[in-house]
């Protein structure tokens, strides 16, 4: 995925594996994992593999699974632009180099170099011309490719959409800057007025935050905000100012990160028009797999997510979940 990477870099620091459909350090759902599954139980002993936008690795892990379980060996190169923080272990880690801070579009590996080059909510994010000629450049004339991207009809965009709108009116209630500046004038010993100046446009921005729980999709988010800073002002006549402004911070960052991945993922989601007009066609829905050489994906990808027309969702549809 293109710079900026600092949302990314501590979404990986948390030790998580899926970007997308998949909780915490848990790697993606049966109906989304059975489909790498299968695209790995074809590819032959001793492959390069090359996992683009591989994040801390969940869907190389499955292909060392796979092999391991196969009993064969590969090699599998597994790159991001973000900085990673694979954590644990699984069957065939061994088999795993991690790159970072290595975007998609300037590989460090010569031409021809990949088997299978495959990548999960990934390529959309990059500079998808320049991704694709690079691509190219490093695979192998008969590589099997599999991409899964982001739809823009698809649920998990549209639950992206809903969130992102929860953070932005939470950013807006201003709660973070009244925060910070109430403990900063507490800590000044400013004159009483200027401190309850600064506690009642606090208490404000507190109130604006309860009331946007009443529309809010993510209650959680908003009341772990209100409940970490509350918390963290009132221990400050015993810890002083210092830690309390940190946790401060430390929670705006978390939010804004939080902010900055879902507006990453929206403004990536493809449709229609966007893949027309980036040489990309439509996959009938359901169809996930494309094995033919990379030439071919500037006319197919593979996109996950969208209704069926009978209103029934397709099984990746069913399998996938909100960003975090």
């Amino acid at each position: 995925m293109s710079a900026p990477t600092s949302a990314w870099d501590q979404y990986w620091r948390d030790g998580r594996l899926a970007s997308c459909g998949g909780e915490g350090g848990a790697t993606y759902q049966p109906l989304i994992a059975d489909g790498w599954r299968r695209f790995f139980g074809c590819i032959s002993d001793t492959a390069r593999i090359l996992d683009v936008c591989s994040g801390n690795g969940a869907v190389a892990r499955l292909a060392a699974e796979v092999a391991s379980g196969r009993r064969i060996r590969v090699t599998i190169d597994a790159v991001d632009a973000a900085d990673l923080h694979p954590a644990g272990t699984s069957p065939g880690d061994e088999m795993i180099r991690y790159s970072p801070r290595t975007p998609a579009e300037h590989l460090p590996f010569p031409d021809a170099s990949f088997d299978a080059i495959v990548g999960q909510y990934a390529i959309e994010y990059t500079e998808l011309e320049r991704t694709l000629a690079e691509l190219k450049r490093v695979s192998r004339p008969a590589a099997r490719i599999r991409f899964v991207t982001h739809a823009a009809g698809s649920i998990v965009v549209q639950g992206a959409r809903e969130q992102l709108a929860d953070v932005e009116r939470l950013i807006q209630t201003g709660v973070f800057e009244t925060a910070e500046a109430l403990v900063r004038a507490a800590a000044s010993g400013s004159l009483a007025g200027d401190t309850g100046e600064a506690r009642d446009k606090f208490l404000r921005a507190l109130q604006l935050l309860r009331d946007a729980e009443a529309t809010a999709g993510d209650l959680r988010m908003y009341r772990n905000v209100g409940g970490v800073i509350v918390h963290a002002i009132q221990h400050q006549p015993q810890l002083g100012p210092a830690p309390v402004l940190d946790k401060i911070a430390e929670t705006a960052s978390a939010i804004k990160a939080h902010h900055g991945r879902l507006d990453a993922m929206c403004r990536a989601a493809l449709d229609a028009p966007r893949a027309r007009a980036r040489r990309l066609g439509q996959t009938p829905v359901g169809q996930t797999v494309h094995p033919g050489p990379l030439d071919s994906i500037r006319r197919r990808v593979v996109r996950l997510g969208h209704r069926q027309r009978n209103g029934r969702m397709n099984a990746a549809s069913a399998a996938s979940a909100a960003a975090e």
